[in-house]
Parts: structure tokens; C-alpha cells; sequence
């Protein structure tokens, strides 16, 4: 009897809790309310209901699997009150024990600790993965992703603020050792989660949790309190940094736009610091994302669209093509100003080679040279494509591809 009554308590609050997410995600024009004068009472009110009650309907399904011990049930009952506390966190909900005038950043970080609280319960309920590997599994992606988000809200509401890689210079806006344990604590946690998984689907999000730690150590390493400490974050951030490019640079196919804009930041990471080397590392890593651009990649990208459920596959594919050039025009700027600094520095040293200098000129060249598209015209099944206006690939390929042979040469 407490097996069905928690059963019946958790099929009610997931009914809750899918209709409070169609709430949200509602297009309807009455955003103001639905049938009801006061403007106070919007789509947000009704959600926060649905949400609180399936929040109710969970917790009775929990008492009842907690008195029966029925540990695999406790577990899904705690990553559905995580899934309650998620959308609390992401939407402008309203519910019991916050006020309008809370804010909005400081509820959402308490709903994510929230979630993922609930996500250690289980945790700790089940108290070794051999018990059901199953579950354990999937509670532990489900928490790995939840202290991402933790930690990524954290970075973003805290004194360095937005996603640049871009460096502080401001020693006030250096965070108290509490501050950066806070940030850093969850997303570390959240690699080593990951990493403990060993699917394809895990590697890709430690990656992406390595990335958002580097991000935050290239902001702060500039503004610390003496040499070791600036020496201890700069390693760090070179450290994420090269675990995160690593993932990215052998499986660059489907991930292109992140890999590229991964790429530029970690050059804007050497270039911050001095001095030739650094400066060579930097350009390296615009050559790096050149398979990014590369006839495969338009290829593989245009198969992905095809392949999907999407309808407007045309409309995505263009969304795409206007994505990378945006990002090719960055990085063949980005090559460009590099190459300039780098002949400087050979000019300067009084270097026999000119090495630098015959790649700045490959760019030069690059630059007044008409973009000409590949060849395909006569290829009958581009002309019929519904894609056969866009070209196979970008012409930045070409030019990283030629500056990489001839970095190569002279190495």
C-alpha cells in the first residue's frame, strides 16, 4: 500500500511539475493573466502554484518510500524536487518564503543549492553506487550538471561578473577566499563527476565544466594580492584551459562555434602574457580551430541539420554558416594582430629569420585576394540542395591551412 500511495504521489507531482514547465515556456499573448483583471497575477503566479503543489505531491511520495525504504524511489523522488527547485531557480517564480523585492540572483543560487542538496540526499540514501548503478548513474549526472550551473550563477552574479575571458585589473574587485570557494568548489566537483562516469556524453560535459573554470581563473589572475598567488591562478586558468581545448580539438565535428570561441580565448590568455613564446602559443591556437572551418566541418554541419527533426532545417543551417563566418572574420583578425606583433618582436631582436614576416604577408595576400567560393557550381547534387547558395567552405580554412604548413617548415 505505501509502494502504490508513493507511486500515485509522484505520477500526480510530475503532472504538476510538466504542466507548470508548459506554463513557462507558454507563448500566449495573455501573459498578464488568463481571465482575471489584476496584472499581478500573471503566467508566473500559476506556475509557482503548479510548482508548489508538485513540490507537496513529491514530499508526500517521499515519506511514503522513506517509511517502506525503498531506496531507488527516494532517489528519483529527490531529482524530481530537484527538478522543482531548478525551474524556481531559472524562472521568475514567485513561492512561499521570498518577496518580490528579494533578489532575483540571491533566490536563484538558493534554489540550485536547493536541487542540489536534494541530489546528496540521494546520495547519501543509497549510500554506494553497487546498490543500483543504474540510478546512482543518472543522480550523479544530474548532480554534476546542477553544481555547473551553481558555480557558473555564482561567477556570474559575483564582482568579476559576465563570461569575457577578458582579465580584471581592478585589485577591488579581487573576491575573498569565501567568495572563490563558492564559484570554484562546485564546478570542480562537477568535473570530477563527470570525469568519474566515463561516457562520451560525461567527457564532453567535464570539458565544458573545465572550460567555465578557466574562464574564471583567466579573469582573476591579474588583480591577486602578491606573486604567488597570481602565479598559482595564471597555472590554474592554463591548466583548464588545455584540458578543456583538448577534448574540443579531437572532437571539434558537431561542436565547431564553442571550439573556436574556446580557441581565441585561450589565445587571449598567452597573449596576456609577454614575450615571443607566449605570442607563438597564442597564434598556434588560431591555427588549431582551422578544421572548424574546413569543407568537412560545412559537410558534417549540413548532415546534422538534414539529420534532425527540426522543420527548418534551411533557417538552421543559415543560423549556423552565420555563426562561423562571424567567428572566422574574429579569428583571422585575431591571426592578423598577432602576426604583427610577432614581426615587431623579429624586427626588433634583429633576427635573421622572417619567418613571421612571410606569414604576415600569406595574411596581406589573403586579404586582397577575391573570396572565391569552391568549385562545385557544376556539382548536380550541390546545385539541388536547398543549401547550394552556401558555400562548402570558408575561405579562413585556406589561409589557416597555408600558415600552419609554413609554421611547420620553419620549426
Amino acid at each position: 500500500l505505501r509502494q502504490r500511495l508513493g507511486d500515485a504521489c509522484n505520477e500526480i507531482g510530475k503532472i504538476l511539475l510538466n504542466e507548470g514547465r508548459l506554463v513557462l515556456s507558454s507563448n500566449s499573448p495573455n501573459t498578464e493573466g488568463i481571465g482575471i483583471s489584476s496584472g499581478s497575477f500573471g503566467m508566473s503566479h500559476v506556475s509557482a502554484i503548479m510548482l508548489a503543489s508538485a513540490q507537496f505531491w513529491f514530499m508526500e511520495g517521499l515519506k511514503q518510500f522513506t517509511a517502506g525504504q525503498d531506496l531507488r524511489n527516494i532517489a528519483l523522488l529527490r531529482c524530481n524536487l530537484c527538478q522543482c527547485c531548478k525551474i524556481r531557480a531559472n524562472a521568475n517564480v514567485i513561492l512561499p518564503g521570498f518577496n518580490k523585492g528579494d533578489s532575483k540572483e540571491c533566490n536563484s543560487e538558493v534554489f540550485l543549492q536547493e536541487a542540489v542538496d536534494h541530489l546528496v540526499l540521494a546520495h547519501e540514501t543509497m549510500g554506494q553506487r553497487d546498490s543500483d548503478p543504474m540510478t546512482w548513474d543518472m543522480v550523479s549526472e544530474e548532480l554534476a550538471a546542477t553544481l555547473l550551473v551553481l558555480g557558473v550563477r555564482r561567477r556570474q552574479s559575483s564582482k568579476i561578473g559576465t563570461t569575457s575571458a577578458e582579465p580584471v585589473m581592478l585589485q577591488a574587485l579581487r573576491l575573498t577566499p569565501g567568495a572563490e570557494k563558492a564559484i570554484v568548489e562546485p564546478m570542480e566537483r562537477s568535473c570530477k563527476i563527470y570525469e568519474s562516469l566515463g561516457t562520451a556524453h560525461a567527457a564532453h560535459q567535464a570539458a565544458a565544466a573545465h572550460y567555465q573554470l578557466a574562464l574564471y581563473f583567466s579573469r582573476v589572475w591579474t588583480c591577486q594580492r602578491d606573486e604567488s598567488k597570481t602565479r598559482e591562478k595564471l597555472a590554474a586558468a592554463f591548466k583548464h584551459f588545455g584540458l578543456a581545448h583538448q577534448y574540443f580539438f579531437r572532437s571539434v565535428y558537431g561542436n565547431e562555434p564553442t571550439f573556436v570561441v574556446l580557441s581565441l580565448d585561450f589565445s587571449n590568455l598567452y597573449s596576456a602574457v609577454s614575450g615571443e613564446e607566449c605570442l607563438s602559443k597564442a597564434l598556434a591556437c588560431c591555427l588549431d580551430c582551422r578544421q572548424a572551418f574546413s569543407p568537412t566541418a560545412v559537410a558534417a554541419a549540413l548532415e546534422r541539420v538534414d539529420n534532425s527533426k527540426n522543420r527548418n532545417q534551411s533557417s538552421d543551417a543559415r543560423a549556423w554558416f552565420e555563426k562561423m563566418t562571424t567567428l572566422a572574420e574574429n579569428v583571422e583578425g585575431r591571426v592578423s594582430k598577432l602576426l604583427l606583433s610577432l614581426v615587431k618582436i623579429e624586427k626588433d631582436g634583429g633576427s635573421a629569420s622572417s619567418k613571421y614576416k612571410d606569414m604576415y604577408r600569406t595574411v596581406l595576400t589573403h586579404k586582397i585576394s577575391p573570396g572565391n567560393k569552391k568549385g562545385d557550381e557544376n556539382d548536380e547534387e550541390k546545385t539541388n540542395s536547398p543549401y547550394c547558395d552556401l558555400p562548402s567552405s570558408f575561405p579562413v580554412y585556406d589561409l589557416l591551412e597555408s600558415l600552419t604548413k609554413r609554421m611547420s617548415l620553419t620549426e
